[in-house]
């Protein structure tokens, strides 16, 4: 793929997801949702959350995408497109390796799937070519690693980590809307 045809790709696939922000907004939501749940009902009640409503975020997204930002689909950004459901394997993995963490240290469980996601908004700086998700994704990474080495963070990181991506999504989706 050349500089030229990836710019366009990445130009469709924005213009088609906007950018990507209805996905960051509902992971938010995802996260905060969890947070409440992990207030009322504990860790494991809510990482059944943030995998269950994880599956939901595309979905939801692309229904945002599509009825309120009446967003095109894509034809240009295809091969980005599938870039981007070859990424949901690592994904897939490293939540096993955060169920892994739910059953041999709970208190580890969260802040690995946080990690997961935040390294994985890397990709989206190559999928929409918004500079904006390196931040997203360092943000996240920061203070997942702050809770996984138990330095000062708040107890309950899907409220945290459900901030961070709606202050992102409304930053991503303003900069989306100047540029359409």
């Amino acid at each position: 793929m050349t500089d030229a045809s990836l710019t366009a790709a990445q130009r469709d696939l924005s213009q088609a997801y906007a950018g990507g922000a209805p996905g960051v907004l509902v992971s938010g939501l995802v996260w905060l949702i969890a947070g409440i749940i992990w207030q009322l009902h504990g860790i494991s009640a809510a990482f059944a959350a943030l995998f269950f409503g994880g599956m939901a975020i595309h979905p939801l997204g692309v229904l945002i995408e599509r009825i309120a930002l009446r967003a095109p689909k894509a034809t240009v950004g295809k091969p980005l497109e599938t870039l981007a459901s070859e990424a949901t394997i690592p994904l897939f993995a490293g939540m096993m390796i955060a169920w892994v963490m739910l059953v041999r240290a709970p208190d580890l469980a969260i802040p690995t799937f946080a990690a997961i996601v935040g390294a994985r908004y890397f990709l989206f700086r190559t999928l929409y070519g918004e500079v904006g998700y390196w931040g997203l994704g360092g943000v996240i990474l920061l203070v997942a690693g702050l809770a996984l080495f138990g330095l000062k963070t708040p107890p309950n990181l899907g409220f945290v980590v459900g901030a961070i991506e709606f202050v992102a999504a409304a930053w991503i989706l303003q900069r989306w809307r100047a540029r359409r």
